[in-house]
């Protein structure tokens, strides 16, 4: 029997605690130490520990094999769609050394939930019963190894799993399509209603965000997104990274994203027609 096999559970924890330790020292170095860890006191929703950074906040199955491992798929609880944010994580490890190889990551972007698993294959337990019959697992689906996305560092993983930040082609994208505002119309525009509440929460980052944008705006021909985020980190405190998230969290109506108010034309911050309509009724 190999050690791998000999101690599961102590590798299961060894491996987690690297993990995180992982996450933890890329908050250290690049992310403003906004990283909280923790884990939950019963395990019976499908998840390991619950991580938060820049806002998001992800309830994270892990799994691990090593390198030589001939595991093809993993099983994941129903419970774990309702968490916000939750995903899996598939660590694969050297099996000498522990290093971590590659990461396999199932779920979607910061800050919206697990894609639905309600078609996935139903799991069975792993012995028969007294007849031999291995019974079905009615709450637990079985993913694929196919079904995962590969990511090849850790620094990609964190970005993955806390930042909302869109490639950069989705982002020339979404520029060429906003710009075009001759088109728009009060359709697009699914929650103007939450500026009104904004105008009110001096509190809130969305309500920051408008009136660092409109206090920049009164001094400059433009507004510079980097000195948007600057100027909201020093003024209203927070990391820069969180701001960040929220900034593109009021691009869109999409999802759980807070609103469509801002657009980018390259580096330069711009607010929708309509959403400026909104924002001139109300003091900031």
């Amino acid at each position: 029997m190999s050690k791998h096999n000999e101690h599961s559970t102590y590798r299961e924890k060894l491996i987690e605690h690297l993990f995180v330790g992982e996450l933890l020292k890329l908050s250290w170095l690049d992310h403003e130490c906004g990283l909280e860890v923790a884990k939950p006191e019963v395990d019976n929703s499908g998840y390991d520990i619950i991580a938060e950074c820049y806002g998001v906040v992800r309830h994270i199955q892990l799994k691990a094999s090593h390198t030589s491992s001939s595991t093809t798929q993993q099983k994941v609880h129903i419970k774990l769609t309702d968490k916000p944010s939750g995903c899996m994580v598939w660590i694969i490890f050297d099996e000498d050394s522990l290093a971590f190889k590659e990461f396999l990551f199932y779920g979607d972007q910061a800050g919206e939930p697990l894609p639905s698993i309600d078609n996935l294959k139903v799991a069975k337990h792993a012995k028969g019963n007294k007849d031999g019959v291995k019974n079905e697992r009615p709450n637990i689906r079985v993913i694929n190894k196919g079904q995962f996305e590969p990511v090849n560092s850790m620094e990609s993983l964190f970005h993955k799993l806390f930042c909302m930040n869109q490639s950069e082609t989705s982002d020339v994208a979404l520029t060429k399509q906003e710009v075009q505002q001759d088109n728009s119309t009060l359709d697009d525009f699914t929650k103007l209603n939450r500026i009104k509440i904004w105008s009110h929460k001096p509190w809130q980052k969305n309500h920051q965000l408008i009136k660092g944008f409109l206090e920049l705006e009164s001094s400059s021909s433009f507004v510079d997104f980097d000195l948007l985020i600057e100027f909201c980190s020093t003024k209203f405190d927070g990391a820069k990274g969180e701001w960040k998230n929220n900034f593109n969290s009021m691009k869109t109506d999409l999802g759980n994203a807070h609103g469509k108010i801002f657009f980018t034309d390259g580096n330069k911050v711009k607010v929708y027609n309509e959403a400026r309509n909104e924002i001139d009724k109300f003091t900031w």
